[in-house]
């Protein structure tokens, strides 16, 4: 009997030692997934926080999207009202029978002027930083002297578009070539003032990447049409295009060229004859066959389509702004 005891003993400590054993274990369990369940909670706090943040920023962006898109409705409507005041007062002016008179004494509107030029620094600057982003980064700038840098350029290039703006509004021959002799020197005084800020060997090299703009902005607008797709330009490709056009045009001899203003005369009306700017129109097709001649063994069937296509909305755009030329200042001979 009392072995029997025993072993009952014995048969319940075992039990009660297995149970202990279970319980123990399902307490580490336990303990281990409510660890897990912690850091999940943490976890999920956090991507909400994040979330929170995403849409504040959201938020933050569609309201600054929103304000920007009223500042620039109120921009065009009173652009719109401007221009519609100018057309009124020139048209009122205008006595030849140039049907372009209109629109030149609209541009002696200082209003016009004025509204123009702010458009263009809208324009321009963001323009140049994307032109001229790669060459700031060459010179390892700090942001102040990229913006000081950045500032003589866009300084530059509002001369000719100032000086574009002038010559549209006189048809005096002898202030045309004033406006284009005042230009001259003021693109030569920024650019002694670049040449000072970076001094002989840098100047020399902005000079050789500033030949380039041409191709970089049309090469720019290419890309942008290209958009981020499977067709999209590479560096590599967007640098080769850009090295063998600048090359072929600054080597091509125009018998007029309409590209460089600093060629023409101040007589404008003997400059946009209907056979100059024929002869001219002729060159840049050479010169485009050219452009489409090398294309072809650096774009792929897609790009160098689409590339032919570009080239040739670029003749269209060109033959467009030369007809109004013609038309602006008054060329009659033939």
């Amino acid at each position: 009997m009392k072995n029997a005891i025993i072993i009952i003993l014995a048969a319940l400590s075992i039990t009660l030692g297995t149970m202990c054993f279970h319980q123990g274990r399902k307490a580490k369990e336990a303990n281990t997934t409510i660890v897990k369940l912690k850091d999940n909670v943490v976890e999920i706090e956090q991507q909400l926080q994040e979330q929170q943040t995403a849409a504040s920023n959201l938020e933050s962006r569609l309201r600054q999207t929103r304000a920007t898109a009223v500042a620039k409705a109120d921009h065009a409507a009173q652009l719109e009202q401007t221009l519609t005041n100018a057309q009124t007062e020139a048209a009122s002016k205008a006595e030849s029978k140039n049907p372009m008179a209109a629109m030149g004494e609209m541009f002696k509107n200082p209003e016009t002027k004025e509204l123009i030029k702010t458009q263009q620094k809208a324009v321009l600057g963001p323009m140049i930083e994307k032109n001229y982003g790669a060459y700031f980064a060459s010179l390892q700038l700090t942001p102040e002297q990229s913006g000081t840098l950045k500032d003589l350029i866009l300084k530059k290039s509002l001369v000719d578009a100032e000086a574009g703006i002038s010559l549209l509004g006189d048809s005096d021959s002898a202030k045309r070539e004033e406006t284009m002799k005042t230009a001259k020197d003021q693109k030569s005084d920024l650019d002694a003032q670049i040449k000072q800020f970076l001094g002989d060997d840098n100047f020399t090299q902005f000079q050789a990447y500033e030949k380039t703009q041409p191709e970089r902005m049309s090469i720019n607008m290419f890309q942008d049409q290209l958009g981020a797709g499977p067709n999209a330009l590479t560096q590599d490709q967007t640098d080769q295009l850009i090295q063998f056009m600048s090359q072929d045009r600054q080597n091509f001899k125009f018998t007029t060229d309409f590209s460089d203003q600093s060629k023409l005369s101040g007589d404008l009306a003997s400059n946009f004859t209907e056979d100059k700017i024929n002869q001219f129109q002729s060159e840049v097709e050479q010169l485009y066959n050219q452009y489409a001649s090398q294309a072809q063994s650096i774009l792929n069937p897609s790009q160098y389509e689409s590339f032919l296509k570009f080239l040739k909305s670029q003749r269209d755009m060109q033959a467009a702004g030369l007809k109004m030329a013609k038309a602006m200042f008054g060329a009659t001979a033939k």
